[in-house]
């Protein structure tokens, strides 16, 4: 059987392209690594979390959320462990189903909802963003939530009136068009100068890219490509080439050159986030977004590569990754496992456009691709992989099973310290990530056939 340049580059990727969706076993792995093949370090590797400890975490993430990032933390947590087939992580991606209603819906994603709301009702008039908030990029973490809400909203008739259009494109264009922003066009992560945060890559670039592939296929190029090209120029600024991993801030009235390892989990959840999103749209197979997917899953592979090689004898990472003087923080141990799991189970995710989607008429729809100018994939360690499941079962031992509260974790409010009370929002919905992340893996590894 004949097959395209196009097919064999996007095989590369663990992506489909043609018009047809093929078995999950067929797919090739888009890293160096069959995730079965893993010896995994103990029985609890394929033991989940009991729900009702796991409903704790829910419930404490909830109470103390309040600020705009950790509501959209939360709201990104409850889509991918409560309504993963509405995520871009789940078996229909990008674009999710449309209607939501009915309490036996399987679409059901209310507490998604509930959180998009809650930002509309508190939010001022006149307000340019989605949350009112000195950050840039923050506010921005609620965008896929609303977005979500925007798009569902016709089959919820209590809430069909909700304007979340407007909010949404008064936030996309302040982010792109009012922001400060770098002399080469990096948008600050704040509003009162420009500085450059490695949070800013879980924020605000997902949320440009899920904006412009969700009304596919009239997929917004230029939205999508600037999602990428915001994570190329925040890896210019913060990347240290001499560890492999990002410092986490630069530019500004203060700079931290450390290795902060919750830093390095939200730019590498960015990615992947970014990763998906793009190559789940009619954009994947033209050769510009097929180099940027390439490039989105080195970037994510080579921070959990090298963040792993200083994982402690628990399972832990320091709050400053390379800097032993720090304390052991579960908070970015629960987020890189995270991200480690999906990197993992990263095939199941990379299935190209939806089966019955229409190309964009503006693309080519079958382009010739030149094998020779894409970038080389950067392969997953094994153990990498190892070291997440070790990091797993550190959180696990770390998570009060009375009350759900996640212990020895970094205060989100001065990231360097750690949290006196250990009641940390962003905590609690890094444990629900973490749990979702190990979900699709094992489900990834047991629907493998036998070599």
């Amino acid at each position: 059987m004949f097959t395209s340049p196009t097919t064999v580059a996007l095989l590369v990727l663990g992506s489909l392209v043609t018009g047809f969706a093929r078995p999950l076993v067929q797919r090739l792995p888009s890293v160096g690594l069959r995730s079965r093949d893993v010896d995994v370090p103990t029985l609890s590797s394929f033991l989940p979390i009991d729900e009702p400890l796991l409903q704790l975490v829910r419930t404490r993430a909830r109470d103390v959320s309040l600020k705009s990032w950790e509501l959209g933390t939360l709201a990104e947590a409850y889509l991918e462990i409560d309504w993963p087939q509405m995520s871009v992580y789940g078996p229909i991606g990008v674009p999710p189903a449309r209607n939501v209603s009915g309490t036996h819906n399987p679409n059901n994603i209310s507490t998604v909802l509930e959180l998009a709301n809650y930002a509309i009702a508190i939010r001022p008039i006149g307000s340019v963003t989605l949350f009112e908030d000195a950050s840039v990029g923050d506010p921005t973490s609620l965008g896929v939530a609303m977005l979500m809400a925007n798009w569902t909203k016709a089959s919820r008739p209590d809430e069909a009136h909700n304007d979340y259009d407007t909010p949404l494109r008064q936030q996309l264009g302040y982010v792109l068009n009012s922001a400060p922003k770098t002399p080469d066009g990096a948008i600050s992560h704040r509003s009162e100068q420009v500085q450059l945060w490695s949070d800013f890559v879980y924020m605000t670039p997902p949320f440009i890219a899920y904006y412009g592939a969700l009304y596919q296929p009239y997929v917004h190029q230029w939205l999508v490509y600037t999602s990428y090209d915001q994570i190329r120029l925040y890896r210019n600024y913060l990347f240290d080439t001499n560890v492999g991993l990002w410092k986490h801030i630069a530019l500004g009235n203060f700079t931290d050159e450390g290795h902060w390892s919750t830093g390095n989990g939200w730019a590498a959840a960015g990615m992947l986030r970014v990763l998906t999103t793009m190559n789940q749209t009619t954009l994947g197979y033209q050769p510009q977004f097929l180099a940027a997917q390439i490039d989105l899953q080195n970037w994510a592979t080579e921070i959990v590569n090298n963040i792993w090689t200083y994982q402690q004898p628990d399972g832990s990472l320091f709050n400053y990754a390379t800097d032993p003087t720090t304390f052991s923080d579960s908070a970015s141990t629960a987020l890189l496992a995270s991200v480690t799991f999906r990197l993992a189970a990263l095939p199941s995710y990379l299935r190209g456009p939806p089966a019955n989607a229409t190309a964009d008429p503006t693309l080519t729809p079958h382009p010739t691709i030149d094998m020779a100018t894409l970038p080389t994939l950067t392969p997953l360690k094994p153990e990498s992989v190892r070291a997440a499941h070790l990091a797993r079962d550190c959180v696990r031992r770390r998570l009060n099973t009375t009350d759900g509260w996640l212990a020895q974790v970094v205060d989100p409010y001065n990231f360097q310290i750690q949290q006196v009370d250990g009641k940390s929002p962003e905590a609690e919905s890094f444990v629900l990530m973490m749990e979702a992340a190990w979900r699709g893996w094992k489900d990834y590894i047991l629907a493998e056939p036998s070599p």
